[in-house]
């Protein structure tokens, strides 16, 4: 019996490859050149998109672009691999329904690192749960070469989550947002197969069906629906008898279902409306009879019920500053990682700001879950925002975090857009003069490039050796430029050295390695109260120990020497 578990099936346009002008894999190993014939992915039988190289044993850094230009549909964030010994290397894409056109359902993975099964299946297997870097246990493979990647294993009767992992991180959300719930009997194995032309999830077991969760569907206005989530597909005319389904807890007792309806979509879910709605800050049991799955097999009695305690959470953000910087926006929905939210950028819920105070609220029900019998133990849920379905609170790593108390019936939570309240931004022109000593020759000039301008990640600003912009003497080897950056600027600087060759292209220092960061100073970096700018002296190439530069720097790297300011 076969459990589809993906909500969305995304059609695959099966277009020649030269007519996408160039999808490509781009990377360090080609001088990020959308543009090389060598690099384009060439659409497979299968389709799938496929390129395979020779790399060397060195760190390989790459992304895909869905054509030979870099006009932002180019995914996901950079992704790296190390060979260890020079070997081949396949690269599989799906460019998502509209090939050329970047949507947010596009994909990548590379041969060394196959997708793994990352969930609660891992520790059962004697991995660590949700690590998305655990290759023990759940690593997929495909065989036959027909680009579905399969796991299987005989595990622990009970209840699991999980999703498909790529590249062994997080940066992509595989299809569907949520988590995959399912069941095993601990006797029948379970076989999970990933579909990479569709990003589609399958779940096949000859286990019996069984109750896995029945979290709390919240419709704006009470929290009278519920859905029951089976193990695998459950049969239509069972599953929609109100009669198999008992609620028992809270202040009214039991409850009776007004109705019963399988999902139209995922058979293994089943809505239910109940007569009356549930009260936060109680505890409640879902006991399920009769039910069978497609085959008539009844379901299990010994995995029948599902309890959780209703927990209320009314979920409030601060968008002043955004609404300054960008306008009123259209819509603004939270995500998240715990029912019912999700990772789906416009499946989420819905905020609104009713009294036009640029604080935007949604109340959203949690069902914390727990094995009957036992206490509901708190939960960490991380959640972000998108604006307009298309902006995100930074990238995809970024989230607010809230502990659901199994103790208390409700909580707020007040935040701020990408956590920048005012109290985050500089009140005055803050100075700084960056310097780098053991520059390599550049030549067309060497920047300083940052998040925050005037600095960017697209020129920044350059750096001299010839006594001005901010350079204290002339011809000494040591690159300087002074920056202002204004007041409301925010004061975590991210920033990196960046040696240009002749043309737009050139090489920034310590490439794959993470951005340097500085806090402005708007209490002693302030211009109006400093005679000159704070003074920060750096070495190019941090990564690297340097050599040549006096004994109190010998052999250091910049994470020893960073953020040195000369008293004034």
């Amino acid at each position: 019996m076969k459990l589809f578990a993906a909500t969305m099936v995304l059609a695959m346009l099966l277009v020649p490859a030269a007519a996408l002008a160039g999808p490509s894999i781009v990377g360090n190993f080609q001088y990020w050149d959308p543009a090389d014939p060598a690099y384009d992915l060439t659409l497979n039988a299968n389709g799938v998109y496929e390129l395979t190289i020779s790399a060397g044993d060195s760190l390989n850094v790459y992304k895909v672009t869905e054509t030979d230009v870099w006009d932002g549909n180019d995914f996901p964030s950079d992704q790296s691999f190390t060979p260890g010994t020079p070997q081949s290397v396949t690269f599989h894409v799906n460019l998502g329904a509209v090939p050329g056109t970047k949507q947010g359902d596009e994909y990548v993975f590379h041969s060394l690192n196959p997708p793994i099964v990352c969930g609660t299946i891992q520790g059962a297997l004697g991995g660590s749960n949700w690590d998305a870097g655990d290759t023990s246990t759940t690593v997929m493979s495909d065989g036959d070469g027909d680009d579905v990647w399969e796991f299987s294993s005989v595990i622990t009767a009970g209840s699991y989550e999980f999703k498909i992992v790529l590249n062994n991180n997080w940066d992509q959300n595989t299809s569907p947002a949520g988590n995959i719930p399912f069941g095993s009997d601990g006797v029948n194995p379970v076989t999970i197969k990933y579909y990479m032309a569709t990003n589609t999830t399958e779940v096949v077991t000859a286990a019996a069906p069984a109750v896995i969760s029945a979290p709390i569907d919240y419709d704006g206005t009470a929290a009278g629906l519920l859905f029951v989530q089976f193990s695998k597909d459950v049969e239509q005319i069972t599953a929609e008898t109100e009669a198999n389904y008992v609620i028992t807890g809270g202040p009214g007792g039991s409850y009776t279902v007004a109705t019963a309806t399988r999902d139209g979509s995922d058979a293994s879910r089943v809505h239910l409306d109940l007569a009356t709605a549930l009260t936060e800050g109680y505890d409640y049991t879902v006991t399920v009879t009769g039910v069978t799955d497609l085959a008539g097999t009844p379901i299990d009695p010994s995995a029948n019920t599902a309890c959780f305690y209703l927990h209320r959470v009314d979920l409030e953000i601060n968008m002043h500053m955004f609404i300054t910087a960008n306008g009123v926006p259209t819509s603004l929905h939270i995500q998240g990682d715990t029912h019912p939210l999700t990772w789906d950028q416009c499946g989420g819920a819905e905020t609104f700001d009713g009294d036009a105070d640029s604080t935007y609220v949604v109340t959203e029900y949690f069902t914390m879950h727990y094995t009957c019998g036992a206490n509901a133990e708190s939960t960490l849920v991380k959640y972000k925002y998108v604006v307009d379905c298309a902006t995100w609170e930074g990238d995809f790593e970024f989230g607010h975090f809230v502990t659901l108390d199994p103790n208390a019936a409700s909580q707020t939570m007040n935040v701020w857009w990408e956590d920048v309240a005012p109290v985050d931004n500089i009140t005055c022109d803050v100075g700084v003069l960056f310097q780098v000593h053991n520059s390599p020759a550049c030549a067309g000039g060497l920047f300083v490039r940052g998040t925050e301008l005037p600095l960017d990640w697209s020129t920044g600003v350059e750096l001299l050796d010839d006594g001005t912009g901010g350079d204290v003497t002339s011809g000494d080897d040591i690159f300087s430029a002074q920056v202002v950056f204004p007041t409301g600027t925010y004061k975590f600087l991210e920033y990196k050295y960046f040696c240009a060759d002749a043309g737009t292209t050139g090489v920034y220092e310590c490439d794959v390695l993470p951005n340097r960061n500085l806090t402005l100073d708007d209490v002693n970096g302030c211009m109006a109260v400093r005679e000159g700018p704070m003074e920060l002296v750096d070495l190019w190439n941090w990564c690297e120990p340097v050599t040549g530069m006096g004994q109190n720097v010998q052999q250091k790297t910049w994470g020893e020497i960073k953020h040195i300011y000369r008293a004034r």
